[in-house]
């Protein structure tokens, strides 16, 4: 065959990224269907085409690191067996494709239904390392230096090369490119029974507040590490939170904050009937540890899929990030979330606001596919957390009142807030100092919940 048709489809490719079939044939260079039928087979190892014969699209597909061929992607099961599920192409000038064989569980708007990504996928974009962890690793030494060593600078390109090379312990179940998967695959844990965390964990701070970080990136700005423990006879996933070995009034009160985030977990659970992550809190080598079991990890090898609010916000909304009520209220009037889990999210929402919450961001709420509501975790007063030079502040607890149409749920998560402060109150693990400060609020709380009763 002549290049010419090679040649007009790649420059009407160029020009009109994502084109269909039918607009191609509307173009005068094109004679007639079977001729472009042929050209787009012979460059088959250059173009992406989705969707049915009368509505098929085409791009060209995009380099990676002078690589130009679709990236394998696998999902791991709830018993730790991989598989691969589909192909993701990076398309020209920017963007991407997803061809896969089963569906993912999360809702798809508009062009995505279609496999067309105006980004990546965004089931993929919790994976981007963040936070602590995600700072604190050597990612030019890791990738070379032709990648940012900051995440959050990261381009599209950059997250999957990284994705490709190192990607086989990130958050949920999907793992990007042949490489991680191998990586995965011969993965050994070392499990650490209760006998052994004396020794461990403190070694594992050291090393976390050094310049080796172990590559296990979630987000958050509270030093961290990840561990694999035998639990109950069982192997268990955990992430591992912990203060400075010091003194100072600084390392005292993110002490009383761990226990105060552990006995908040155990709240929800026992009060508000939300499931929140499982915690527990040791003293060990003059830290604090807070233990917090990984939803998102099953068993030895174990996973399962998680997305957070922001990341369905901007793929399914692209709202101004605001509360999760309103944004989830959004999401159930699209027909993409039930009206339980609103309601679940707006206990939550007015439990944390009640215990001095003030770091409800979006990337602290996730679910599950089908848009149900993962357990809760990051839930702690950092209302009172000190000011970035250490300095530990006093300030006053003014809880909200509700709008009137949030009366009910508000008494029902004030009651509960209430109990809150009077479980840290009554710990002993908790300064006297910061003992005082909750039963100040228990108090406070108990007023304004008689004033509207």
């Amino acid at each position: 065959m002549s290049k010419l048709p090679q040649d007009k489809l790649l420059a009407a490719l160029r020009a009109n990224p994502r084109i269909s079939t039918d607009g191609l044939l509307a173009r005068p260079e094109w004679a007639d269907r079977s001729t472009l039928k042929h050209a787009i087979s012979e460059l088959k190892g250059h173009i992406v085409s989705l969707g049915a014969l009368d509505q098929e699209r085409h791009a060209l597909r995009r380099q990676l690191r002078g690589l130009t061929m679709p990236i394998p992607l696998y999902r791991v099961d709830g018993e730790g067996h991989g598989s691969q599920i589909g192909v993701l192409d990076l398309v020209y000038p920017e963007g991407s494709a997803l061809i896969t064989a089963t569906n993912l569980g999360w809702p798809l708007p508009g062009e995505s239904q279609g496999g067309w990504f105006d980004g990546l996928p965004y089931p993929l974009m919790d994976i981007r390392p963040q936070g602590f962890l995600g700072r604190h690793v050597d990612w030019q030494h890791i990738l070379g230096f032709l990648i940012s060593g900051n995440p959050e600078d990261w381009t599209d390109d950059e997250l999957v090369h990284a994705l490709v090379k190192v990607g086989h312990d990130l958050p949920g179940n999907l793992i990007l490119g042949d490489a991680s998967y191998q990586r995965f695959i011969s993965a050994n844990k070392t499990l650490l029974s209760d006998a052994e965390l004396e020794e461990a964990y403190p070694r594992l701070a050291e090393i976390n507040g050094g310049e080796r970080v172990p590559i296990a990136l979630l987000g958050g700005e509270f030093p961290k590490f990840t561990a694999s423990r035998i639990i109950a006879g069982q192997p268990t996933d955990v992430l591992v939170k912990f203060t400075a070995a010091d003194e100072s009034a600084a390392t005292q009160r993110w002490a009383d904050l761990l226990i105060c985030e552990h006995l908040a977990l155990e709240t929800l659970s026992r009060h508000l009937d939300v499931k929140a992550s499982v915690s527990r809190v040791y003293h060990l080598a003059g830290r604090t540890f807070l233990e917090v079991g990984r939803f998102d990890r099953h068993g030895l090898s174990g996973r399962s899929a998680t997305c957070s609010l922001g990341s369905l916000n901007a793929a399914l909304l692209g709202v101004v990030p605001t509360t999760w009520p309103k944004v989830a209220a959004r999401l159930c009037a699209e027909g993409w979330l039930s009206g339980e889990q609103v309601e679940q999210i707006e206990r939550v929402w007015w439990f944390g606001r009640l215990i001095a919450n003030s770091d409800m961001h979006e990337g602290n709420l996730s679910f599950r596919p089908g848009l149900l509501l993962a357990p809760i975790y990051d839930m702690l007063p950092m209302f009172y957390a000190p000011m970035k030079n250490g300095v530990v502040l006093e300030r006053p607890y003014a809880p909200e009142l509700p709008p009137s149409a949030d009366e009910a749920v508000w008494q029902h998560s004030a009651k509960a807030a209430t109990h809150f402060w009077q479980l840290c109150a009554d710990d002993l693990r908790i300064s006297q100092s910061f003992q005082k400060i909750c039963r100040q609020n228990v108090s406070t709380l108990s007023n304004l919940r008689g004033q509207l009763a």
